[in-house]
């Protein structure tokens, strides 16, 4: 089990700047080998959760649509914004994934710690973004305000409900062969 929380949390951890620091230097593959490593860890049959599939979805599909927002409201740009620069660009995408695969495992401990993980996000979110445009993966259209106010509250709105939505069933992950036993009453 420990193991498995420090390789799952590991991975996390070097996806953030395998992703921004390639974004920066326009260096795809960095990002999708750490996140495609930690997608191949997590998403095992002995290791998945089973809520990890609507998980990613559900955050891909926020993920598109906020940092599509930032883009199209002139908040921010991206360096290396393929596949198009009016939307997310991939690297981001795949910092998204990377959040899917650690709710579920070893950030599960914020399931019941809703208010300190929107708190979190909520500061957490706008210094990630400033550390991003100190590296030049992302640049600040709008005034640092406006960033600092957008960022922080929409974080610290949806990681709270991206935290609650998983715990909607706290199922441990059972490989696929295991047994179920039905109850006879």
């Amino acid at each position: 089990m420990k193991r498995d929380f420090w390789v799952n949390q590991g991975l996390f951890q070097a996806a953030w700047p395998a992703c921004v620091v390639g974004a920066a230097f326009d260096v795809a593959w960095t990002g999708w080998l750490v996140v495609g490593a930690l997608a191949a860890w997590q998403l095992q049959t002995s290791r998945r959760h089973p809520l990890d599939g609507r998980i990613v979805a559900i955050c891909l599909a926020v993920g598109l649509t906020l940092d599509t927002a930032w883009i199209r409201l002139g908040l921010l740009e991206y360096a290396m914004p393929w596949p198009s620069p009016d939307y997310a660009p991939a690297w981001i995408m795949l910092l998204w994934l990377a959040l899917a695969l650690v709710i579920n495992h070893s950030m599960a401990l914020f399931k019941h710690r809703l208010l300190l993980i929107g708190l979190l996000g909520g500061i957490g979110s706008p210094m990630s973004y400033f550390a991003g445009s100190r590296f030049g993966a992302v640049e600040w259209l709008a005034p640092a305000w406006q960033v600092v106010l957008a960022t922080g509250l929409s974080w610290a709105l949806l990681l709270p409900a991206l935290f609650w939505l998983s715990r909607r069933s706290n199922a441990p992950a059972l490989p696929a062969d295991f047994p179920r036993y039905r109850s006879s009453t």
